[in-house]
């Protein structure tokens, strides 16, 4: 447990700060694609997923991180899109 929230601040921090101070928007980004211009965040959204797969299950094929997966709860998905949602339209994202 310890070595997976270390893990996690390792990676987290330095890539939220990143994020931050780079002004890294997911709408922006797949706005941008959806009308047809090219983006460099859409780019670095593939790339930082990318990089994300690739560490989290190497980490996991080596047995340093565990990753569980919980059932699905269909009522709880659709209460927590439901939130999710009305809090991006009020914070007009």
């Amino acid at each position: 447990m310890l070595l997976t929230a270390s893990l996690g601040l390792l990676v987290g921090i330095p890539l939220g700060l990143v994020i931050h101070r780079g002004g890294f928007c997911m709408h922006s980004a797949f706005r941008q694609i959806l009308r047809g211009e090219r983006s460099s965040s859409f780019l670095a959204y593939l790339l930082a997923l990318g990089c994300h797969l690739l560490f989290v299950n190497t980490l996991a094929e080596a047995r340093l991180l565990v990753v569980p997966v919980p059932p699905l709860t269909w009522l709880a998905a659709t209460v927590g899109g439901l939130i999710f949602g009305f809090g991006m339209v009020w914070a007009k994202g």
